[in-house]
C-alpha cells in the first residue's frame, strides 16, 4: 500500500491512535463520518485487522473495546479533518498528533 500511516506521536514514540466505541450509535457515527474519504482506515485489536468503514467489522470486534485507529494517508489535512470528525470516539489520553 502507498503511503504513509498517519499516526500519533507520545513521548517520541509513534503510536496508533485510539479509538472506543460506547454504543452502536458511535459505530454507525464513525463510518458515516469517515465511508467517503479516499484512503483507507484501518481498525486494530490485537493481531486483528478489519477495514474501519466497515460497520459489521467494527461490530464484530464488539463494544467498549479500545481499538488502534490507522489511516493511510500522507495527507495531513484529510487526516486531521477526519480525526476532528471523529473526536466523540477518541481515547483522550492521546491527542498529540504527528505524522
Amino acid at each position: 500500500m502507498d503511503g504513509k500511516c498517519f499516526h500519533e506521536r507520545r513521548e517520541g514514540k509513534v503510536e496508533p491512535i485510539r479509538v472506543l466505541f460506547q454504543s452502536m450509535e458511535d459505530c454507525q457515527r464513525f463510518v458515516l463520518a469517515v465511508e467517503n474519504y479516499p484512503f483507507n482506515i484501518d481498525l486494530r485489536s490485537g493481531r486483528h485487522v478489519i477495514d474501519g468503514k466497515s460497520m459489521l467489522g467494527i461490530l464484530g470486534f464488539g463494544l467498549h473495546r479500545v481499538l488502534d485507529l490507522r489511516l493511510h494517508t500522507d495527507d495531513r489535512k484529510l487526516a486531521e479533518e477526519v480525526l476532528s470528525k471523529i473526536e466523540f470516539c477518541i481515547c483522550r489520553e492521546n491527542m498529540n498528533i504527528a505524522i
